[in-house]
């Protein structure tokens, strides 16, 4: 039996390894969340790995179980996730924040599971979740049931519900341990509640590598599904995941030159640019006297919106007629990208019938033009948030650009480029706004 042992005294964080660990590698995860419940456990079992975060309450844990588990003479391997005064020679040894997938792949490893043996899993026709991993919210993904005393499956919630506190008290007051997915929506399940949890983990040490590559992949899924108007209550709910984690990341990241150089690899331009538009729309905001949180989340919400409609990731750094004229794309492409705004507006419009007041229109208008058709070289009547917004993606488009040709661009170089173009009243606070955000 693949029994693995995982403690953790962060709640959240040890949910995404657990719901990991079960399904990937077919394991059974006893979880503790302090020390003593743990070394009773090993007294009298022999699990095949032990999993733990070090130290915890101050103590290094992973030297007392280093010891318990040569007194014992177990097989059991030992995977530490922090600091202590073992060797790495005594276990494998990870920094706390270490990326879910690497714990994960060293288990399989360690168990012998093989990534084809992980996706041929014979798990029956309904695959077990545990009740405790559910969170208040989750959109579902697929229909979940639960088992009878006769250990018949019947329906309890269908794909599209949402999962309600009421629906949790349900669960736990009739202590039910687990709810149930069909096995071949069992994958599926999963990854949308690691999105879900992602977001949920973003104050509580979840990595920022870790945010940043589930944020970039879930925009990839969204946009793909987008283009092909495959708008489904999933991508929906992958939608707000992404947002949010957005506005943690920048929340949490101190200094742009930090963001700057994490996303240069692994994360495409496209997510790239709508990020890095995020960090200093929202840092501007907390400049104007009239900046608000409500401001910040319609940022975020037209930072991951305003290029969704455009084919080629490239073709987010076309600010200009000049620029689109001697682009080398088709026809087709050039029509694309000129009217990227209104149709990236329609596409929202699609997708929430509830938007946050403003959001569609700043989308329409982050080039400068009201019909959201073609560039404006000189900006004009358009609200004072698209104002914000405008300048932002367009400091940003100047640093991407020169990365593309190699070269470094100041941010008191990319500010002199937008003084040029943007020299009306309108924009002194907003170009003073920037050049007080701290690189």
């Amino acid at each position: 039996m693949k029994t693995i042992l995982l403690v953790d005294n962060r709640p959240k964080a040890s949910q995404l390894y657990s719901v990991g660990l079960e399904v990937y590698v077919g394991a059974t995860v006893i979880e503790c969340q302090n020390i003593d419940e743990a070394a009773e456990y090993l007294f009298s079992n022999a699990p095949k790995i032990v999993i733990t975060r070090s130290p915890i309450e101050q103590r290094d844990i992973a030297l007392k179980f280093s010891i318990l588990i040569e007194k014992k003479k177990l097989e059991t391997q030992l995977i530490v996730l922090g600091t202590t005064k073992i060797s790495s020679h005594q276990a494998t040894l990870f920094d706390e924040n270490v990326e879910v997938r690497e714990v994960i792949k060293k288990c399989a490893t360690i168990l012998e599971v093989t990534a084809k043996d992980m996706a041929d899993q014979d798990v029956g026709i309904y695959y077990r979740i545990k009740v405790n991993l559910l969170c208040a919210n989750l959109e579902l993904v697929c229909n979940i049931y639960r088992m009878n005393q006769a250990g018949e499956y019947t329906a309890f919630l269908n794909k599209g519900h949402k999962i309600h506190a009421e629906i949790l008290m349900i669960l736990n007051s009739a202590h039910e341990e687990y709810i149930y997915v069909e096995a071949s929506d069992r994958l599926k399940f999963v990854n949308s509640l690691t999105v879900f949890l992602a977001e949920r983990l973003a104050d509580d040490n979840l990595s920022l590598e870790d945010s940043l590559l589930f944020a970039n992949q879930g925009y990839r899924v969204v946009r793909e599904a987008a283009l092909k108007m495959m708008i489904t209550p999933e991508i929906i709910q992958m939608t707000e995941v992404n947002i949010n984690t957005m506005t943690s990341i920048v929340k949490r990241m101190p200094k742009l030159k930090q963001l700057l150089e994490m996303t240069t690899q692994e994360v495409s331009i496209m997510f790239r640019h709508s990020l890095l538009t995020c960090y200093i729309a929202s840092h501007i905001i907390d400049k104007m006297e009239w900046g608000n949180q409500e401001q910040k989340v319609k940022i975020a919400f037209v930072s991951f919106f305003h290029d969704i409609s455009i084919n080629e990731d490239a073709h987010v750094l076309v600010h200009s007629d000049e620029e689109l004229e001697q682009l080398n794309a088709t026809q087709e492409q050039k029509i694309n990208i000129k009217r990227h705004a209104i149709n990236s507006a329609m596409i929202l419009n699609r997708y929430y019938k509830t938007l946050p007041f403003g959001v569609e229109t700043i989308v329409k208008q982050h080039h400068g033009t009201r019909d959201g058709v073609g560039f404006a070289a000189y900006p004009m009547s358009v609200s004072p948030l698209a104002l914000v917004f405008l300048v932002a993606e367009e400091w940003v488009s100047y640093i991407l650009k020169a990365e593309t040709l190699g070269m470094h661009l100041t941010k008191e170089e990319a500010l002199d480029k937008i003084k040029l173009k943007y020299k009306g009243f309108s924009y002194q606070n907003i170009i003073k706004a920037i050049k007080d955000l701290s690189i």
